[in-house]
């Protein structure tokens, strides 16, 4: 070393670490008191106004525009504080409310519906024109068709008529049945009303086209009809029974009239013309109840014979008819042939 160069003097002087250390102090004030103010305003302590905030817009062109809170609060045109920037956004034309289409007026439909066709629900897969596949089974089919023929044989085919039975009111209808009483009383050792019965009958039924129906019910203890219990179909070859069957029915035994008919009812006819004397037993409340249900809509006609008089006014037979929208007539046979 020369004797000439300068000498550095290495070691720190004390002025200088006193300085960094109030440098030091001075900026972890000035640190602590910003992060304390900051966490202040961020948890909305103080009664500070809400501090500012920036937006930044994005554009297509990379190029940002920062948009600051008070551009929010502040109408552009005024410089007012407003509340709502819906008051000084830009109009947008809306068009007007149609009413005319609001609920309680149906708008018609420009679009065109396509058909219904019933038939075409017959399974879930069934489209338009596809033939249809029954899934019923052959035993169930049977069963229907069967019901199908019922169904039409009751149905009502050509205009009803009127008849008269021993001076009777109207009889209307198409199906008729007649229950005669044929126990001791009616025959030839009581009222002996069978042979004019077989005459008034021939003749109501010979009135009747090919399109009625009708049957006799005559009963005792027991129930007796032309053929089979069935309605009949007024034909020549039915219509020449009627006369042959009363005219051997012979008489005897005691009286059943709530069987007899009951039997009448169950073939559902229009009419049903009940001739008898009346004899015991008489049909009870209990009785004339289930007749009147089993009946539902019949009517039933009610002709009585006796010799003189009639006696009891208030008989059973009367009642019978008015529950049932039928009517009564009382035949003295005394009268028969004067």
């Amino acid at each position: 070393m020369t004797a000439d160069a300068p000498q550095i003097d290495s070691a720190p002087r004390e002025g200088d670490w006193r300085s960094f250390a109030l440098s030091l102090a001075i900026h972890s004030v000035v640190i602590v008191s910003f992060g304390l103010l900051w966490t202040t305003r961020i948890i909305g302590g103080g009664d500070e106004a809400p501090r500012r905030v920036e937006i930044v817009l994005a554009t297509n062109d990379d190029k940002f525009e920062y948009l600051e809170q008070a551009d929010l609060e502040t109408s552009p045109d005024s410089g007012e504080q407003v509340n709502d920037p819906a008051e000084w956004l830009p109009d947008i034309a809306t068009p007007p409310l149609d009413t005319s289409e609001l609920p309680g007026e149906a708008a018609p439909l420009d679009i065109p519906l396509p058909g219904f066709d019933s038939t075409e629900m017959a399974r879930p897969d069934a489209r338009p024109g596809a033939p249809r596949e029954s899934h019923l089974t052959p035993e169930q089919l049977q069963m229907l068709a069967g019901e199908q023929a019922a169904f039409e044989a009751r149905r009502p085919k050509g205009p009803a008529t009127t008849l008269k039975v021993f001076g009777s009111g109207d009889l209307t209808g198409r199906k008729f049945v007649f229950v005669i009483d044929r126990s001791k009383s009616m025959g030839g050792e009581g009222l002996n009303v069978m042979p004019a019965a077989a005459r008034e009958l021939t003749s109501a039924i010979n009135a009747l086209e090919s399109f009625h129906q009708f049957q006799i019910v005559a009963y005792h203890h027991q129930n007796l009809t032309i053929s089979r219990r069935a309605l009949l179909n007024a034909t020549l070859e039915a219509k020449a029974e009627v006369g042959e069957f009363i005219n051997n029915l012979a008489a005897f035994g005691g009286t059943e009239h709530e069987s007899a008919l009951i039997t009448a009812l169950s073939l559902a006819p229009d009419i049903v013309v009940l001739l008898t004397d009346g004899g015991m037993p008489e049909l009870n409340e209990s009785q004339l109840r289930r007749i009147n249900r089993a009946a539902n809509g019949t009517q039933i006609h009610c002709i009585q014979f006796g010799q003189g008089p009639q006696q009891n006014l208030n008989g059973f037979m009367r009642t019978l008819a008015a529950q049932n929208a039928g009517t009564f007539r009382y035949i003295d046979v005394n009268q028969w042939g004067k």
